[in-house]
């Protein structure tokens, strides 16, 4: 049965024009920003690959509450879950199937942007600067990167999960996505702050660009399955006792 929901989910997903519309934008924004950036500038292929996952984030900050209010606000609106529900579904199953499809929709979105950024950083600035192993400071940053803001971004599911009125759904993603950004970055310096930032993702959005630390790494990994367990299982306390209409 959860196959069959995941693959429904899937469909529906990738037949949506949202999903299209916003994957595109969130691969084609950061790099032609990233062009424009290192037109101006001299810095190495290093430096623009780091300013590409920057940039990166950016953009995410916007374009995943939008995306969270379409898939999760507007179901409900359109009563696609309260149709799986009265077919016989658990509403653990939905509620999961929901979640996994939006987490593989953001990982793959960030994953072809920053593939993206990163090949127009090294073709434009070439591949020095690299302050350690090719593997290590490039792939498994990516990589890392991916797992962290895909772990932020479910932030927005969660706030979705809450709010059923689609536009209320996007705004109230956007605003809390912007506070978070801004609040992350206004009190990194602080040390009590930064200890606790470092076990959140929105923290590690920015900490994995400077730091490949093995004991950051750790604490990334940390943040991501703190927030891919959480996330589904707060969602899960609404979801389970709401009347649906």
């Amino acid at each position: 049965m959860m196959g069959s929901l995941l693959k429904w989910e899937s469909k529906q997903t990738l037949s949506s024009l949202s999903f299209w519309i916003i994957g595109a934008t969130m691969v084609i924004l950061p790099a032609l920003f990233l062009i424009l950036t290192l037109k101006g500038s001299d810095v190495t292929g290093y430096e623009a690959y780091l300013e590409g996952l920057s940039n990166f984030n950016g953009f995410m900050i916007f374009m995943v509450g939008i995306f969270a209010g379409i898939h999760v606000s507007g179901a409900f609106e359109s009563r696609k879950i309260q149709a799986a529900v009265m077919a016989g579904n658990s509403r653990i199953k939905i509620l999961l199937a929901k979640f996994f499809t939006y987490l593989a929709s953001i990982g793959l979105f960030t994953f072809i942007g920053i593939a993206v950024s990163t090949a127009i950083a090294f073709i434009m600035r070439g591949t020095g600067g690299i302050d350690g192993t090719f593997v290590r400071m490039i792939v498994a940053r990516a990589l890392l990167f991916v797992l962290v803001e895909t772990a932020f971004s479910s932030i927005c599911f969660l706030i979705s999960m809450y709010m059923r009125h689609q536009g209320s759904s996007i705004g109230f993603n956007l605003m809390m996505m912007v506070i978070l950004s801004t609040a992350v970055q206004m009190l990194i310096a602080n040390p009590t702050a930064e200890k606790i930032f470092r076990f959140i993702p929105a923290g590690q959005s920015l900490f994995v660009i400077g730091d490949m630390s093995n004991k950051n790494i750790l604490m990334a990994l940390a943040s991501v399955a703190i927030f891919f367990v959480a996330i589904p299982a707060l969602s899960f306390i609404r979801f389970s006792k709401e009347e649906l209409k």
